[in-house]
């Protein structure tokens, strides 16, 4: 079956390959533990299958973080490649909030690395419920602060998020633009998680090969949110979605796909942004489930979307 020409059946194969890990992980639980457990399980299967990067070297690092946050881990990915027109990409991890870290998105980071050529810093943000809003959001941007601190010889500076990580990105870049923390060349949101409100699971996206669920996205934002997730008090910086002034925000490049739960709140910022006057490069891939690019990186659409990626973190280098 194609959609839009895009071989939709390599995607699904590839989701039928991981399913025995993934339908372990997708069992309705209120157990994080136990979602962490399964979840790694995948996390594993996925980078034992995705492309190895070997022209990129890394590095550890422990940083200050936030006031009440103690020290806070990073990791610094840096191809063999680099020259004067390369810079570097702030990287946030999805897992909706409650799972995932550096080290299980060691083999996508690095990748990012080697496509882009560019400097990649990952940070192991803390994760909820054990540490909800604001924790996460204060330790990307203590990883920010480093970053500029150190890190900002480049071409360009952008901060990068996928899931959850991209709903994170997204609030980084309203806190810097009202912190005025450093100057950022771009936002790049890889089908960001942004609303908390959660679409309505009436849409028709459901079965069993939808790789995040509303369940899924309920509990995450849950337990990001704590004792504010039913209430009319959740602040933007939790919620991007929520934020009223998107103007002055960094050049955005923002993906989704048409069976990703997230497709209408990214769609909907996407628009947002156009308005607010930002320069915004928006894409919906057709027949994409969300993480296709992971599940089954040697799709056609896989690499038309890494295409896209690169492409854009390239032009960033003449603004």
């Amino acid at each position: 079956m194609r959609i839009g020409g895009i071989e939709l059946g390599v995607l699904r194969g590839a989701l039928r390959t991981a399913y025995p890990a993934r339908a372990r992980w997708s069992i309705p639980t209120e157990n994080i533990d136990l979602r962490r457990s399964t979840s790694g399980e995948l996390d594993r299967f996925l980078a034992n299958n995705f492309y190895e990067s070997i022209e990129v070297t890394w590095r550890d690092k422990v940083i200050p973080g936030s006031d009440s946050a103690g020290d806070l881990r990073i990791r610094v990915y840096t191809p063999q490649r680099l020259n004067s027109d390369s810079g570097t990409l702030f990287y946030i991890h999805g897992g909706g909030l409650i799972f995932s870290g550096i080290d299980t998105y060691d083999a996508r980071c690095a990748y990012w690395a080697q496509q882009s050529n560019s400097t990649v810093v990952s940070v192991d943000y803390r994760l909820a419920p054990e540490n909800p809003f604001p924790a996460p959001l204060d330790d990307c941007i203590a990883g920010l602060r480093w970053v500029r601190d150190h890190l900002t010889t480049g071409k360009y500076l952008c901060v990068v998020g996928d899931s959850a990580g991209g709903g994170l990105a997204a609030a980084v870049a309203l806190r810097n633009r009202d912190e005025e923390i450093v100057d950022l060349s771009a936002q790049i949101l890889i089908y960001p998680m942004l609303d908390h409100r959660n679409t309505d699971p009436k849409s028709g996206l459901t079965g069993p090969l939808i790789t995040w669920t509303y369940a899924d996205n309920a509990l995450g934002w849950d337990a990001y949110l704590g004792r504010t997730a039913d209430t009319a008090q959740v602040p933007e910086y939790a919620s991007p979605a929520l934020a009223q002034d998107l103007s002055g925000l960094p050049p955005t490049y923002i993906e989704t796909g048409t069976m990703d739960i997230f497709m209408s709140e990214d769609i909907d910022y996407a628009q947002r942004l156009i308005r607010a006057g930002v320069a915004t490069e928006a894409h919906v891939w057709n027949g994409a489930l969300h993480g296709f690019d992971y599940f089954a990186p040697r799709s056609r659409l896989s690499r038309i979307a890494w295409d896209a990626r690169c492409s854009y973190i390239r032009a960033c280098s003449s603004i």
